[in-house]
């Protein structure tokens, strides 16, 4: 197994927190440490075509379940042994089946397995047995439509098991809603979220002879923490927090000095899905701030949250765009109360992160090393 190790320095800002009266905090010296470790997969070839977009870990932070929807195979990962340790063949058709495509996955306390897609919200064991029709179809029939309504994500409620939160877009109208779902009882909750209606400042509409055909631009990003859903958008310096154990939902917005509150370029209502200037104005749009998603420390009881923006050259990529030759990437910190603690430039890394988790106090980027599983990890060193 390779292993590299880079210790790096760099100077993190202290900015100001979020509330009111609080004054900017001093200057301070922060060590980075910088490692790359290899997954060892032994004769196996392991699954990077969807670059773990398909994957979770584990609640305890020790497992990686990586989903091949091609072979319909789950890879499972044990992160601190650094291997492949096994893999979970699920059928397609039959009582068991997933069928041909998922959406996602999410790894539920007892490692169960989350998977949705239209027509599919089901729990499966690790014997790839179906355990649990959640029948969201059924039961949000109601209220959402799989020609105009996606189901980005599912999550567990730890205190009631027969209650699940679903996060949900429409798409032509680009309204995002969760859905708290008593699977028991067969009823179901709409929680509007209005604060993410202003992200269309920078949606930009595809048009296909005067049809809409989709959009682009405007991005958001939901993760669950404990029973915390944080929703984040890449356009502004904000977040929802959804507390499933309180039913609680607030926003906060985050005073950055150094990322500012929103993106500064406004890009076109619309624009023809065939006209070369969407390529143009998709650069644009990455090379200003795209804020990131917000992940849990739980062993230092702080949120951490990686920010970029894009560096292009004139090379372009057909029907992709011009071809990312890198980013500068930020790193912001937050306590367990999502007060902004800190905020730094991070000149170790050089390209926009790609999936990514915290454990054990570091961020886990994932990274494809001549067509094998590989990880940066990023930690802030104790001062």
């Amino acid at each position: 197994m390779k292993n590299f190790f880079i210790t790096l320095l760099c100077c993190l800002l202290f900015a100001c927190a979020e509330k009111k009266g609080s004054e900017r905090a001093e200057l301070s010296q922060l060590t980075f440490s910088l490692d790359t470790i290899m997954i060892d997969s032994g004769e196996e070839i392991l699954y990077l075509r969807d670059n773990l977009w398909v994957s979770d870990i584990s609640k305890d932070g020790k497992y990686l379940f990586n989903y091949n929807r091609k072979d319909a195979v789950m890879e499972k990962i044990d992160l601190d042994q650094q291997k492949l340790v096994g893999k979970i063949l699920f059928e397609k058709e039959g009582p068991d089946g997933v069928g041909d495509y998922i959406s996602d996955i999410s790894i539920t306390a007892d490692e169960s397995v989350v998977m949705w897609y239209y027509g599919l919200t089901s729990i499966f064991n690790q014997q790839a047995k179906l355990v649990r029709n959640l029948n969201f179809g059924k039961i949000t029939s109601g209220e959402v439509s799989e020609s105009d309504t996606f189901l980005y994500s599912i999550y567990e409620n730890s205190e009631n098991p027969d209650r699940f939160l679903g996060f949900y877009l429409q798409w032509k109208d680009q309204n995002y809603f969760l859905l708290d779902v008593d699977v028991k009882n067969e009823t179901y909750r709409k929680i509007e979220l209005p604060e993410l209606n202003k992200i269309k400042e920078f949606s930009v509409d595809l048009l296909f002879d005067g049809q809409w055909v989709g959009n682009f631009g405007a991005d958001v990003r939901p993760e669950a923490f404990m029973d915390k859903i944080i929703i984040t958008n890449n356009s502004f310096n904000e977040a929802y927090i959804y507390d499933m154990s309180i039913d609680s939902l607030i926003m906060r917005a985050f005073n950055s000095v150094l990322l500012g509150n929103k993106k500064s370029y406004l890009p076109p209502k619309q624009l023809d899905f065939e006209s070369s200037q969407r390529w143009d104005v998709d650069r644009k749009l990455k090379e200003d701030i795209n804020f990131g998603s917000i992940h849990w420390d739980a062993g230092n009881q702080r949120y951490l949250r990686l920010s970029y923006q894009e560096k292009f050259g004139e090379e372009m990529i057909e029907n992709r765009g011009y071809k990312a030759i890198g980013a500068e990437v930020f790193l912001s910190v937050f306590d367990k109360d999502f007060n902004l603690l800190a905020e730094s430039v991070v000149p170790q890394l050089n390209k926009r992160a790609a999936k990514h988790f915290v454990k054990d106090g570091q961020i886990w980027i994932f990274e494809n090393i001549d067509d094998e599983m590989a990880f940066l990890r990023l930690e802030i060193l104790d001062r």
